[in-house]
């Protein structure tokens, strides 16, 4: 039986070893079909092969589950960009391809200018031009300068930083779009593009509403406590019986009522100060003793799967060891298997969506630094054993 083709099957990327956000867009169009060749430094590799959490067996770069989670289904060749030959090898490569993805700072001479069909995309904090276009962050700093995370946490305050690369990976995602609007385009004629993804403007995609209703009523931003964002409450987290939590939502009246009749309070659902999400916001601390109160009386799952048959918008709040076991997850096959060098797997989310017709590479194993180096550079360049031995060398010369 014949393989069903990738939606990307065909295009070739060349990525240079960047950021999060540069490797997260081209592990997506790695996932769909494309030929991903990326470009890592000698020794150290791609920065991402140095982020945490690590494998107890195997050793740097080869062993971090950033790495091998942003990095399967890749191949990797080592070039010395700031060396010419490195950066002439490297243009060789780009001119071949369909898609260049770059993140970082962009230190080396810029690759693929002269590419007129080339679809290049950069991938920096604050983008390549502007006042800030230099300037350095981490993802705690893009999510503070958009006004993501400055209504979460205690009324009191500090705000809470959501841990994790969330800025990066929504920037990844970003510019994957745009690469494969660029990739339509050019399909129907156009030619190239060059895509300046910044960060923060991705991030910003969270916060875009705010300016808006300021706009419109004059409200601004406001930190009203632990899991409380107005209009809507409930929209929180409660705990339930044997330790287990519910995450519980009621936009609607419809649901507010609903909610309330089923834990077996339908006589507090009419209380006139609860009829409007802004008045629970209000008495938000009423709303919490009744649910609290009623919901420890079963386990969460119970109260999940009674709150589904009435259409209510409840969910399950796992712990990290019970995540990928929920039965939704396991039937959307939203884990996959990521390999490590020796063998052992592990598991993380997939790809976050699906294709009707074309099949996505799930999971998969990460190359190790410079596994495909010869190959790449045969295949592709035509360069003969004795012209790549001469480039390994002067590489290793550079690293030493």
């Amino acid at each position: 039986m014949t393989q069903a083709r990738g939606a990307l099957d065909g295009y070739v990327v060349i990525e240079t070893a960047g950021n999060v956000a540069s490797a997260y867009c081209g592990a997506l169009l790695a996932a769909c079909g494309a030929e991903v060749i990326k470009i890592e430094p000698p020794m150290t590799g791609d920065p991402v092969r140095a982020l945490p959490p690590f494998a107890k067996t195997g050793a740097a770069p080869e062993n971090g589950g950033m790495h091998l989670f942003l990095n399967a289904n890749k191949r990797s060749i080592v070039l010395d960009l700031d060396t010419a030959n490195g950066h002439r090898v490297a243009e060789q490569l780009v001119a071949g391809a369909d898609v260049l993805v770059e993140g970082g700072s962009g230190d080396h001479e810029p690759l693929g200018s002269d590419s007129a069909d080339l679809v290049r995309a950069i991938l920096t904090w604050f983008g390549m031009t502007g006042p800030r276009r230099n300037w350095r962050a981490t993802d705690a700093i893009i999510q503070s300068l958009s006004g993501f995370i400055y209504p979460i946490g205690p009324e009191a305050g500090p705000p809470i930083i959501p841990g994790g690369y969330q800025a990066q990976v929504t920037a990844g995602v970003t510019a994957f779009i745009a690469i494969i609007t660029a990739l339509i385009g050019r399909e129907a004629g156009d030619r190239g593009c060059t895509i300046d993804q910044s960060v923060l403007e991705a991030e910003l995609a969270y916060t875009e509403m705010g300016p808006v209703k300021h706009a419109y009523d004059g409200e601004t931003s406001a930190r009203k406590g632990i899991n409380r964002f107005r209009p809507t409450y409930p929209q929180t987290l409660y705990p339930c019986a044997e330790g287990t939590w519910l995450g519980v939502t009621t936009v609607t009246p419809l649901q507010w009522y609903g909610a309330c009749d089923l834990i077996g309070a339908p006589d507090f659902a009419h209380d006139s100060r609860l009829q409007t999400s802004e008045g629970r916001n209000d008495c938000w601390q009423e709303v919490d003793e009744v649910f609290i109160r009623h919901l420890a009386a079963k386990r969460a799952e119970e109260w999940f799967h009674e709150g589904q048959a009435r259409r209510l918008p409840f969910a399950l709040v796992p712990t990290m060891a019970e995540l990928s076991a929920l039965d939704h997850f396991q039937a959307r096959d939203v884990f996959a298997d990521f390999r490590l060098p020796d063998g052992d797997t592990f598991q993380a989310p997939a790809i976050p969506w699906k294709f009707a017709a074309t099949p996505l590479r799930q999971g998969g194993a990460a190359p190790r630094l410079g596994a495909d180096t010869r190959a790449v550079l045969s295949e592709r360049l035509g360069m003969s054993d004795a012209g790549i031995g001469a480039l390994t060398a002067e590489v290793s010369r550079g690293a030493a």
